[in-house]
């Protein structure tokens, strides 16, 4: 059977869109109803192991975190079932359930998936909530697979029409396009029609929800945002199962989601561009260090100075960063708290002179406590550059400049960060990463067992190497 780029459902061709804007919400759902196994390049199949890998990466770190723990206890004492379980635990509960608290843990460190065109964190929405439906209904891979590609496409397409818009609006785009992910990757699991998929997505606007201003005091806040998606999508699917209708102009009426959050300057006609054709997924990247994506170019610059030039943090007096708007909001010089540090471009910059790695422990508190690295992030300044906005978000540029003590200037322009498409992780720097954040979390062994079984999308031997007791489980150290 050969798939129809956007899959259109054509029995509402005599109902046209509002205005001359295109039918987004009937659209996306034909096209994800009529995805097949079948039609997928081999490339794209394969992104979704590494989708799987990267995610279980974040999230068994990322459940050791206070604010992780904090809302794993919370539904411990308030909620009751045992659908799905929960990375790094032996508890199960409901699977909208199991799909927050692992939500809340693959952002928890900062280490999850991204998606520059759209300033977005699909894996965080999408898969807790499609591995919670699986684990339920006892899916098979190749619908797992389906359901990881309906979600990505859709919210990354989603993300990239209203960047930066929403967020100019003052919304977190993982917040609010992350519940489309899992809807629709739910969705696409439980086999809904057509009309109960353009239900999903009307639903789903409703529940879009995250606002930017966690960054104003470091909140944890954040780290719900991608926990609230995944369980709110997965029960919109459900509830258009059940037969509750949302509108079937969800997202581009005019009263709908681009409307209300990117105030109806979004980019609609994209969404559907090579929709069945291109996968946007391909273009999502992985992160090498855990912290905000708008430092990674930084980071990269700086270990770049430090490699060719083997200059020393003692030496550095002062420190120019240049970049384009969106990174350059996170000049902030104050890191008392984990998300702090990992917001700042000054603190990232300090962290890297001083370290040979910028991992979980250049971000932990005996870090954020040391001297060396306090001088030297009150020497950073961060400015915009003109030059590196211009080809913003399509590179997510940093130039950086070292003056030292001796008189020298030395700088490294980071055209991509690594792990972009462009400059990316293959998929032996991608397991090594793996290695090297889960292998203190939760062994070597171990870590072992579940790399072998994403790689093979082995989804029993996932769910149970991923069930560990409270003695098989160490703390990340931050």
């Amino acid at each position: 059977m050969t798939q129809r780029p956007i899959g259109l459902d054509h029995s509402n061709d005599d109902q046209p869109a509002t205005d001359s804007r295109p039918a987004l919400t009937a659209a996306l759902a034909g096209w994800v109803h009529s995805l097949e196994i079948e039609n997928l390049p081999p490339a794209v199949i394969h992104q979704v192991k590494r989708v799987v890998l990267d995610y279980h990466c974040a999230v068994i770190a990322g459940c050791t975190a206070p604010t992780s723990r904090a809302v794993q206890n919370y539904f411990a004492q308030t909620e009751s079932g045992s659908a799905a379980g929960v990375v790094g635990s032996e508890q199960r509960f409901a699977a909208h359930t199991a799909a927050f608290i692992n939500g809340t843990a693959a952002h928890g460190l900062e280490i999850d998936d991204g998606y520059t065109p759209g300033s977005y964190h699909p894996g965080a929405c999408a898969m807790p909530a499609i591995m919670a439906q699986a684990q339920a209904s006892k899916s098979s891979a190749q619908e797992v697979t389906l359901a990881v590609v309906a979600a990505y496409e859709v919210s990354c397409r989603l993300a990239r029409a209203g960047h930066p818009h929403t967020w100019q609006n003052g919304f977190h785009n993982t917040g609010i396009n992350g519940v489309f992910a899992s809807a629709v990757g739910v969705g696409k699991l439980l086999g809904l029609s057509v009309e109960e998929l353009s239900w999903t997505l009307g639903m789903a606007g409703s529940f879009s929800s995250g606002l930017f201003e966690f960054l104003a005091q470091g909140s944890e806040t954040k780290r719900i945002h991608p926990g609230k998606s995944a369980r709110d999508g997965l029960i919109v699917a459900q509830l258009a199962r059940a037969g509750i209708d949302g509108p079937l102009t969800g997202i581009e009426g005019d009263n709908g989601y681009f409307k209300a959050y990117a105030g109806g300057k979004a980019d609609l006609n994209s969404v559907l561009q090579g929709l069945g054709t291109t996968y946007e997924m391909l273009n999502t990247y992985v992160k090498p260090y855990p912290c905000c994506r708008h430092l990674h170019a930084p980071i990269d610059a700086v270990l770049a100075m430090k490699s060719q030039s083997s200059v020393e943090a003692g030496e550095v007096v002062r420190v120019v960063v240049q970049t384009h708007r969106g990174a350059a909001k996170h000049d902030h010089q104050h890191y008392d708290g984990l998300l702090d540090a990992q917001m700042s471009i000054p603190y990232a910059v300090a962290a890297a002179l001083v370290y040979d790695q910028v991992d979980l422990m250049a971000f932990g508190s005996q870090a954020r406590a040391n001297p060396e690295i306090a001088r030297l992030a009150t020497s950073v300044s961060v400015e915009v550059s003109e030059t590196i906005q211009a080809v913003y978000p399509a590179k997510r540029s940093a130039s950086v400049t070292l003056e030292l003590r001796d008189g020298r200037c030395l700088t490294h322009l980071q055209p991509q960060p690594y792990g972009e498409p462009d400059n990316p992780l293959d998929d032996a720097a991608l397991t090594q990463k793996f290695h090297a954040i889960c292998d203190p979390v939760v062994g070597h062994e171990r870590s072992l067992a579940i790399v072998q079984a994403c790689w093979s999308l082995d989804l029993d031997a996932i769910y149970q190497s991923c069930t560990m007791s409270a003695q098989e489980i160490s703390d990340a150290v931050i």
